[in-house]
């Protein structure tokens, strides 16, 4: 047994980190369970939606360049989930990639998968961890976090979500501390035009680089609602030009006192000096 043992710790060891998987499985605990046997279906109904939309929208945030030069209409459904199996142990619903024949899909939706289960994470830790985190987290996605600890902690259950490798666990006490922080979490979005040098998009990631006149880089992604021939025109047009740049500025303010501020891009047009 012990050399039985030995094996099976070096086989452990050698695993790689990190494993992804187009899949989640939540496990509820508390009041609105009975163990193993049952979970009130309005509770499910309540919390199922909200972490649907975290997911679709960290997807965008996350994938929507790429998506673009495979139709978006059709790329809109790869972030969707569907309940595919209840697992026991405390009662647990497994969510799976809806099906469908884009062969980059069902990664992406796993790398959004592990982002939000870090930033549910993040959230159950401390104030620190949970700004940390949001660095490269979309404002919606917290919007929607905050109504899904709501449905948790005002239900007054325990969660345990699994998603590859990743594992994030609260109790209700838990959880309600965690629906405070992000309830304390204040986003503000204001439109705001600047002029500078366009320093071009990636098409790979739907990035962009402005340098304003006053010296400041900004980063960041492209709004949604551009099209990929649009944005060709931007690199087209006004790559490394002096111009005007509309950007959407997004202000999250933490608890803790810390900032954290967001552009995405909306439009591009000449100087007035043009």
């Amino acid at each position: 047994l012990s050399v039985r043992q030995k094996e099976l710790n070096e086989q452990v060891q050698s695993l790689p980190f990190g494993k992804k998987e187009p899949r989640a499985v939540l496990f509820f605990s508390g009041e609105p369970v009975a163990g193993p046997r049952g979970i009130e279906p309005a509770f499910a109904g309540r919390v199922m939606e909200p972490f649907q939309k975290m997911v679709a929208a960290d997807f965008a945030y996350r994938w929507h360049g790429r998506k673009a030069g495979r139709g978006n209409s059709q790329s809109e459904s790869h972030s969707r989930l569907m309940l595919s199996g209840l697992p026991r142990g405390s009662f647990g619903l497994e969510l799976t990639a809806v099906p469908n024949d884009d062969l980059f899909a069902e990664d992406e939706l796993a790398d959004s998968l592990s982002h939000v289960t870090r930033v549910v994470d993040a959230s159950v830790r401390s104030d620190e961890d949970f700004a940390s985190e949001l660095t490269e987290t979309a404002p919606r996605v917290v919007q929607s976090l905050k109504s899904f600890l709501e449905v948790i902690a005002k239900g007054r259950a325990g969660l345990r979500l699994e998603s590859g490798d990743l594992r994030s666990e609260m109790t209700p006490e838990q959880a309600s501390r965690a629906f405070e922080r992000v309830s304390a979490t204040q986003s503000e979005e204001e439109t705001v035009s600047t002029t500078g040098t366009f320093k071009g998009v990636l098409l790979d990631s739907w990035e962009f680089n402005f340098a304003t006149i006053d010296g400041e880089s900004i980063k960041g992604k492209i709004v949604q609602e551009l099209s990929e021939d649009q944005v060709i025109d931007f690199n087209a047009s006004y790559f490394n030009q002096e111009c005007v740049a509309t950007l959407l500025k997004t202000t999250v303010s933490f608890r803790n006192g810390r900032n954290r501020v967001t552009y995405q891009l909306q439009d591009i047009g000449p100087s007035p000096a043009q």
